[in-house]
């Protein structure tokens, strides 16, 4: 028994039992204060009932004790089942345009009940079906949901979130992203994503050289299906980074990463100008610090796979030396300028195609097939895609040019600007907010192709709060 249990004992035994539970009373009170009302608490429930002190501010993650006074001035009424859509968008694109451009996307399935704010301030309770998150470096993500109430897919921010529960169990949610991320682990799309975009280069690169001189029909015949498409999946499915994703998942899931990995290479469509953007990516340079040079090993290797691949076609040798060509002589300047005529006709057939997968998805009715179509229209996403292009232009340049150490900042916002010239205004106007975040995402992935990692401090942020670039990072990989 403790010195306390003890003292308590002695204390009852003189005073009685009820005298001291009495006395006990008037000096909880007196030090805590009158704990016998109930009142209301405001947090991720707002029903929910609770004695002082009460919550203040509920974010994704953040909370502020405050008097019980207080509470209802710092949160909005909540509507709490609505039946209207709120008139005004969920985001505010001045908030977006402060915000960073690079983020992290990962997919996720997660169905919640939100109280979210809108820019107006106007708070409603929504039922969502969250798909994809954006995650920032300065703690700020993005939801990506199908909305029950809008019928359409809506962005959230995590900053005007000032409520979350389960939609099935109705418990409340505190910290989101965790929960978010937690969740992401099992979903297959992320394993093949990330598979995908540790061979952007190659998997570009094979599809324009396997079908560019083999139907000389341009464009519309640059991708692969059947025997190439296959063969392609395999090589790249057989790689090691894909071999320690998949090696510890059990069949099933297996089958459905494999799958995800052979829709999404049967989807790609190389253009001339995407074709020469991944080749002066991968291309030798006299950049070589190391004996060990990985990108080395990867051009030998890309090169083997596509001189089997093509045994038996006429085209063969003329397509290998070509490659060589491209690949492997450091003099040859391969797409240093743009042909602006043909990248501007072949990516209007991109935006074209574009188009002909949302149109897919929005007819759809049930939610998993939705969600399927939904995916395989963002990975075919053309600001996604030109992103990618554009950023690995441009890292390469710097490159030759010796430049590199240089502001991430500009060099990002320079790759934005780009970007936006290839896009009418009305084409920009329905993009909306999803313009930077799309962008974002292209060059988080034209990062990871080029092999700048932020562990490695490919980039990062000095003493007085400038982000860099360091290319370095990349050429000692």
């Amino acid at each position: 028994m403790g010195l306390r249990a003890a003292a308590r004992d002695v204390l009852k035994k003189v005073f009685g039992e009820s005298f001291y539970g009495e006395l006990r009373g008037v000096y909880r009170n007196a030090r805590y204060g009158d704990r016998s009302k109930l009142e209301e608490r405001v947090s991720m429930d707002l029903k929910h009932e609770a004695p002082e002190p009460q919550w203040k501010e509920v974010g994704a993650s953040t909370y502020k004790w405050v008097p019980a006074s207080q509470v209802h001035e710092a949160l909005p009424d909540v509507v709490k089942d609505p039946r209207v859509a709120p008139a005004d968008s969920e985001t505010d694109l001045s908030e977006e345009q402060n915000r960073p451009l690079l983020c992290e996307k990962f997919l996720v399935q997660d169905r919640l009940l939100i109280d979210y704010v809108d820019k107006s301030g106007n708070a409603t309770r929504r039922p969502i079906r969250v798909e994809e998150v954006y995650a920032y470096d300065d703690g700020v993500f993005v939801l990506r949901a199908w909305c029950l109430l809008r019928k359409g897919y809506r962005t959230f921010v995590s900053t005007r979130i000032k409520g979350c529960r389960d939609a099935f169990s109705k418990e409340m949610v505190f910290d989101l992203l965790s929960r978010l991320r937690k969740r992401s682990l099992s979903d297959p799309g992320n394993v093949a994503q990330e598979i995908l975009d540790g061979m952007t280069l190659e998997i570009v690169i094979s599809i324009y050289t396997l079908m560019n001189y083999s139907t000389g029909k341009g464009y519309e015949k640059r991708f692969v299906s059947g025997k190439k498409k296959n063969a392609l999946a395999d090589w790249v499915l057989k790689q090691s980074k894909a071999e320690s994703l998949l090696s510890s998942l059990d069949a099933d899931k297996y089958s459905e990463i494999e799958e995800l990995v052979r829709e999404s290479i049967g989807d790609i469509k190389a253009t001339q100008s995407s074709y020469e953007s991944c080749a002066r990516a991968l291309k030798r340079t006299r950049y070589i610090f190391s004996n060990n040079d990985g990108y080395e090993v990867r051009r030998q290797a890309l090169i083997l796979f596509v001189e089997r691949a093509l045994e038996g076609e006429a085209a063969r040798d003329t397509v290998l030396t070509r490659l060589k060509q491209d690949l492997l002589d450091p003099s040859f300047r391969i797409g240093r300028e743009v042909d602006i005529d043909m990248f501007m006709e072949e990516f209007s057939k991109v935006k074209k195609d574009s188009k002909k997968a949302e149109k897919k998805y929005k007819r759809k009715k049930k939610p998993e097939v939705v969600s399927k179509q939904y995916r395989r229209y963002e990975r075919g996403e053309p600001v996604r895609l030109l992103a990618i292009e554009v950023a690995q232009r441009n890292l390469q340049q710097c490159l030759d040019d010796d430049r590199l150490l240089f502001g991430k900042d500009e060099f990002e916002e320079c790759v934005m600007r780009e970007v936006e010239f290839a896009f009418t205004e009305e084409e920009l106007k329905k993009a909306g907010e999803m313009f930077r975040k799309r962008c974002g995402a292209g060059l988080s992935t034209a990062y990871c192709s080029f092999g700048l990692r932020k562990e490695k401090r490919s980039w990062f942020t000095d003493s007085r709060g400038k982000s860099w670039l360091d290319l370095k990072t990349r050429i000692a990989a």
